[in-house]
């Protein structure tokens, strides 16, 4: 192999690398969201089902509509449930 062809494979390499890398930041940061957005749910949901607020005062502190609310409150529920039903913690946690 010659020099130049040895110098566009190590540059070819190192984009692939550095692509890698960058693919699995973006995994992460769209599991943190999902996280995020997720754990914000359950706090609206927490705080309407234990009575501190209506749903009509969640909106109004939240900013949001009331259906938009409730759709994102059912999706939470049932996101909620499957997370329940893929992790369940064995006895050495």
């Amino acid at each position: 192999m010659s020099k130049p062809d040895t110098d566009k494979a190590a540059e070819a390499r190192r984009v692939q690398q550095v692509q890698q890398r960058l693919a699995a930041a973006k995994t992460t940061r769209d599991l943190r969201k999902a996280d995020a957005e997720f754990d914000f749910w359950a706090d609206v949901a927490a705080a309407i089902d234990s009575g501190e607020v209506k749903q009509t005062e969640a909106c109004d502190a939240i900013g949001f509509k009331r259906e938009y609310v409730r759709r994102q409150l059912i999706e939470h529920r049932a996101q909620a449930e499957a997370r329940a039903t893929t992790h369940t913690p064995d006895s050495t946690d």
